[in-house]
């Protein structure tokens, strides 16, 4: 197609008056072809352009016939001008060359063999001829003695094009098949488009003693013929190409006049896909043997059961054609509800994981889908205006049910995310399918949440399906959550307890956690395969790994804990308590430690506990904090002959100083505690130890972070902690952490004075030097 209209501006404004909208609004009667103003506004068209081209002295000479678009009828403003030239070869170039410098561009040949026309050509070029239209008498008479030729030979040039016709669909369709029912749709090229219906007419023509009563398929692609050039026409009229843009299209449904682009789009989408089916059809009936049609015809349909088993034995477009065909008669509208469990069966046949992809696709084009779950029927065309949604809302859904068919066959297609496949069971498998069929159902009711809608609809189902209530109620569930994972992942800090407990709260975890976040990678692929991504991938994968993990887990049981034992302190106590000491405890010991430290209103005696794993902790609390504090229950720490593993210590709202020190001792939890509440020791000088380095980690105007590193050694933590007080900040936490003999102390102090004198005073009390 040309970027720039044959057709010069002067004429633009009386272009407007002759294209006139549709006597009625589209709505696919295909009784109402009469209606459309693009065969009038073509032959206009046609006129202007011959008028313009004989202009040129020389014309006639040429022996012009018309080709393409011209010569069938459905010029647009920007239709590319196809002419065959058969007058003598200096004339056709003295007049090409006059045209092209005007600025008209043409796509002209001349006959390679003045005998034969068809020799070096393409199969296209040939059909091409048989709808030619000549310009001088001369020219018909050379026409008509090769489309004589042609027909001549017409079995074989139907082969050659009926081949050419299927790799040029298929091609078409490989490139479209990530975007069907792309929501900016191309007229000309996209499914159902005007090439579609172009070939299936033409492809009709030369086999039609093939064809059983082929009338509605004929009426169908007449009308949308129409209908499909007369929006061409309009678009390229204002200025645009064959894609109906989201630009374009509110002006365009306001022409047509349709309510609103909504309307107009749903209308538009339900016309390509009947173009798509029929043209198809009509390809494959001239493919086929006569045996096979025979077959088809001789093929009767009694029950219910009897449409869907003909598409499992065999799911091409001719028994397609042939369920669509029986639909009303085998399954009339007052007969759906009565056969539900039979419905029922037949969608968990066609659902299951491991019936071809085929089969399930042959379902939905025959429309058998819109008997089996008859809420389909609503979402057919129907679209959503965002940079998301690539798909209809039916066309998603049937995505979506093909896509978990992938990805059971090919886990590689989720990336990271594929390790989850090992843990679905053929349970887990049957819940993911029928969420696919069901989770959108919901789309366009007069609801502010699809997914709470569509609970409604999965429980009247099921219950006439007879599916059992556990069944029912994880479907319901996935259809009530199916966008959570998506949310959290994409949109939210998952690392954040507060995060995990939302998911936690609505029940995402265990068996459910997997599902869904198997089912919201399909989601995402069936909605726009271009937004799914390893990045993504590996989102969910973490999400998963996060939601799923020790940390996750004990946060789980302090959330439970503290709201079993009313504790009033927050839960983000649990995060600033730090993953050493809470994955270490008890939950349960530490929360009742937690409780009884808030309600008390005096400091707690020292405590002593010894995990399952065999380590000692000891917990020091104080209900006000001091300048020295920390110090202190390290000397008492040292001075028992222990030595501390680690760390966890804060001062905490409505708790005070809460410290928890990991030590190795020789000590029974027993003799421990008694030493401890007895004070019956004495503190032990800090001995002289030796760091290699001490540095600021960081420091804004709240918070300085100090690192401590050097070998383990005795008296190593306490050491720190006097020096740091002695220095007169505040130590508001710390961490220990021992990597085999070295030990990196890090403190949180409150940023109080110089910082650099801090440091400085550091180095020169411990001996550091600087400049190595």
């Amino acid at each position: 197609m040309s970027t720039r209209s044959f057709l010069p501006s002067n004429l633009t404004e009386e272009a407007r008056k002759i294209l006139t909208p549709p006597l009625m609004v589209p709505d696919g009667d295909v009784r109402q072809a009469f209606c459309f103003s693009s065969e009038s506004f073509s032959h206009w068209l046609g006129v202007q352009l011959e008028d313009r081209l004989q202009s040129f002295e020389g014309w006639r000479d040429t022996h012009p016939i018309m080709l393409g678009s011209w010569a069938r009828g459905e010029l647009s403003p920007k239709s590319d001008i196809d002419i065959l030239f058969c007058g003598d070869e200096k004339i056709v170039k003295s007049f090409v060359d006059r045209v092209q410098e005007s600025g008209l561009k043409l796509r002209y040949r001349m006959p390679h063999n003045p005998e034969d026309w068809t020799e070096n050509v393409e199969a296209f070029d040939i059909l091409a001829l048989l709808k030619a239209r000549p310009l001088t008498p001369e020219g018909a008479q050379k026409l008509f003695a090769q489309q004589k030729q042609i027909w001549a030979k017409k079995n074989q040039f139907r082969r050659t094009l009926l081949k050419a016709v299927r790799e040029e669909r298929k091609g078409r369709e490989t490139r479209f098949d990530s975007i069907t029912n792309y929501l900016e749709p191309n007229i000309k090229f996209g499914p159902g488009g005007l090439r579609d219906l172009e070939q299936g007419l033409q492809i009709y023509e030369l086999f039609a003693e093939k064809f059983v009563n082929p009338g509605h398929a004929l009426n169908v692609l007449n009308y949308y013929r129409n209908y499909l050039l007369c929006l061409r026409q309009k678009l390229q009229l204002e200025g645009f190409n064959d894609i109906l843009s989201s630009g374009a299209q509110f002006d365009i449904a306001t022409w047509l006049g349709f309510k609103n682009n909504k309307d107009f789009m749903r209308s538009l989408q339900r016309g390509l896909s009947r173009v798509h089916f029929y043209s198809d059809w009509i390809v494959k009936v001239a493919e086929s043997s006569d045996t096979e049609l025979r077959l088809q015809e001789d093929i009767r349909y009694k029950q219910p059961a009897d449409l869907y088993k003909a598409l499992e034995k065999n799911p091409s477009v001719l028994t397609q054609k042939k369920v669509r065909e029986h639909l009303d008669e085998i399954l009339p509208t007052n007969k759906i509800p009565k056969v539900a469990k039979l419905r029922g069966k037949i969608l968990d046949n066609v659902l299951a994981v491991k019936t071809p992809d085929e089969t399930l696709v042959s379902v939905f084009r025959s429309r058998l889908i819109d008997k089996l779950v008859p809420e389909i029927r609503r979402l057919v065309g129907y679209v959503q205006h965002d940079q998301y949604h690539r798909f209809t809302a039916d066309s998603h859904i049937m995505q979506a049910c093909r896509e978990i068919k992938r990805i059971y066959k090919k886990p590689k297609e989720l990336g990271p995310l594929k390790f989850l496949l090992a843990k679905l069971k053929p349970y887990d498998w049957k819940v993911l399918t029928w969420t696919c069929l069901y989770h959108d159902l919901a789309k366009g009711l007069e609801s502010d949440d699809h997914s709470d809608a569509g609970t409604a609809i999965v429980d009247r189902d099921f219950k006439a399906y007879g599916f059992s209530k556990a069944f029912t109620d994880d479907v319901k569930w996935m259809v009530k959550n199916h966008l959570e994972l998506s949310q959290a992942a994409f949109r939210k800090n998952m690392k954040d307890p507060k995060v995990w407990q939302e998911l936690k709260d609505k029940g995402v975890e265990s068996a459910r956690l997997y599902r869904l976040a198997i089912f919201t990678a399909v989601d995402i692929r069936a909605t726009n395969p271009e937004a799914w991504n390893e990045w993504k991938a590996k989102l969910l994968k973490d999400l998963v790994e996060s939601l799923d993990s020790k940390k996750a887990q004990g946060y789980f049981d302090f959330y439970a804990l503290k709201k079993k034992k009313h504790l009033h302190i927050s839960e983000e106590i649990y995060e600033e308590l730090g993953a050493v000491l809470v994955e270490s405890l008890d939950m349960k010991d530490l929360v009742e430690d937690l409780k009884a430290a808030e309600q008390s209103e005096d400091s707690l005696p020292p405590k002593v506990l010894k995990t399952k794993k065999g380590e000692t902790w000891i917990r020091f609390h104080d209900r006000h904090d001091r300048k020295g504090i920390l110090a202190d229950y390290v000397t008492q720490l040292y001075s028992l002959g222990v030595g501390i593993r680690h760390a966890s210590i804060h001062t905490l709202s409505k708790v005070g100083v809460y410290d928890w020190f990991q030590v190795t001792t020789s000590k029974s939890q027993q003799q421990l505690a008694q030493i401890l509440k007895a004070a019956q020791f004495k503190n032990k000088e800090v001995p002289q130890v030796k760091f290699d380095s001490i540095q600021l980690v960081s420091a804004n105007e709240k918070e300085w972070i100090i690192s401590f590193k050097g070998p383990d050694q005795s008296g190593l933590l306490a050491s720190a902690a006097k020096a740091l007080s002695e220095s007169g900040v505040s130590i508001k936490s710390a961490q220990v952490h021992t990597w085999g003999r070295q030990v990196d102390d890090i403190f949180f102090v409150k940023a109080q004075g110089d910082v650099d004198s801090v440091i400085r005073s550091l180095h020169l009390k411990f001996n550091i030097d600087t400049n190595s």
